[in-house]
């Protein structure tokens, strides 16, 4: 399981992409996400928390259609309330996590 607290360095550079990379559209969501994808693993809840991506699945879906090796693994995150919520992580193959 995900702590709720999370990682203040991931957590300020995804906020800083989404400052960076601005707009609603699923072509400057799809940048965003591949963007914070090419620095971190992200799942669905940060995806949507930190980066504004509304449906985190669809532009996954949309950076696969782009050639983009990306795996998605199952897991469990508290949230600020403290309930567990199940979502996708998504992994670009070939990034550089921490």
């Amino acid at each position: 399981m995900t702590n709720k607290k999370g990682n203040p360095r991931k957590e300020a550079a995804l906020i800083q992409l989404s400052k960076e990379f601005t707009g609603n559209s699923a072509k400057e969501q799809c940048l965003r996400l591949f963007k914070a994808l090419q620095q971190f693993k992200i799942n669905s809840y940060e995806a949507s928390r930190f980066l504004a991506i509304y449906h985190p699945p669809a532009r996954a879906h949309e950076l696969r259609k782009k050639g983009h090796e990306i795996s998605t693994v199952w897991e469990t995150v508290e949230d600020e309330s403290g309930i567990l919520h199940r979502v996708g992580c998504y992994i670009l193959r070939g990034a550089n996590h921490e």
